[in-house]
């Protein structure tokens, strides 16, 4: 069997499972399970220009998929003024001191390189200052910010944009924060490398789900946006009611269908784009570099 029969094979048998599913179960669920595939698929691309391109382990994938997470919260949904009025002046003033603090430390490090282990007191210090000023000005306002409506709100909210806007920007959060890992971490190898990919994919996780003033934490954030209709809306419509009855299911059911065809229909258009563009990279001189590191890393250097 040519590699191309074999693949075709096992889309076509998965086909088959996800018919078989839809027909003795439910189409929901069917569609449900295909949806999953799909964002999994668009995942995997990803990964894959990484460990596939280049052959380097990296274990912080799921780093990345928060921020893709918070850029969905950040851009659609509405700014809460209460927690604005609260704190939020004060919050940003603090950030703004950290990231100044940041700014400052790495000139020191630049600009003492002959001085020895002086290098790592200063910088140390420098460090230090800045945070204990960055939490001086920062703590009271994220208090302030939790403390409006907790149940409810507790955080600063987003822009209240479409969401769709969302998946260009949680691409961009991602690539920052990758190019920042990659400067830290592509030094490693083998197992050091998946440490250090995995400990900071830990450590974004872990501050997205403690930072209520940001994201709410662990108690989620209700009624975000969504990119197509609502299944109530769909329910009242002529269309959909004339379409319920001729495949004799209820309204309910076929307004769900048309949710999540309509989610598929999103997810296919990116995994395409996707696809297309990691096709194009793999032909390109980058791509080219890329399997260079992976087939022979010395002679790529």
């Amino acid at each position: 069997m040519t590699p191309r029969a074999k693949h075709l094979s096992l889309f076509g048998m998965m086909a088959l499972l996800l018919i078989m599913v839809g027909t003795l179960q439910s189409w929901n669920v069917a569609l449900t399970i295909l949806n999953l595939c799909l964002i999994s698929a668009i995942m995997t691309l990803g990964v894959n220009i990484q460990w596939g391109y280049a052959g380097l382990f990296n274990a912080g994938v799921m780093g990345f998929t928060a921020l893709g997470g918070l850029a969905a919260i950040v851009i659609s949904v509405p700014p809460v003024p209460e927690a604005w009025q609260a704190g939020g002046s004060r919050t940003m003033l603090g950030l703004c001191f950290g990231g100044i603090s940041i700014g400052i430390a790495v000139v020191t490090w630049l600009k003492t390189a002959n001085w020895g282990k002086k290098r790592y007191w200063l910088t140390g210090a420098v460090v230090i200052a800045g945070y204990a000023v960055m939490r001086v000005t920062v703590d009271p306002g994220i208090a302030a910010i939790e403390a409006v409506e907790p149940a409810k709100t507790g955080f600063l909210g987003g822009f209240g944009l479409p969401i769709l806007f969302s998946w260009l920007v949680g691409g961009a959060f991602a690539a920052g924060a990758a190019w920042v890992v990659g400067k830290i971490a592509l030094g490693l190898r083998a197992d050091y490398l998946a440490i250090a990919t995995l400990g900071i994919s830990e450590i974004i996780i872990y501050f997205l789900k403690n930072e209520d003033w940001l994201t709410r934490g662990v108690k989620n954030v209700n009624g975000l946006p969504r990119p197509v209709p609502y299944e109530i809306d769909l329910q009242g419509a002529v269309w959909v009611q004339t379409w319920a009855e001729r495949l004799g299911i209820p309204v309910i059911e076929a307004s769900s269908i048309i949710v999540k065809l309509s989610y598929a229909a999103l997810f296919l258009s990116v995994l395409l784009v996707v696809f297309w563009l990691s096709e194009t990279a793999l032909k390109s001189p980058w791509g080219r570099m890329m399997r260079a590191i992976r087939d022979n890393e010395i002679a790529a250097s």
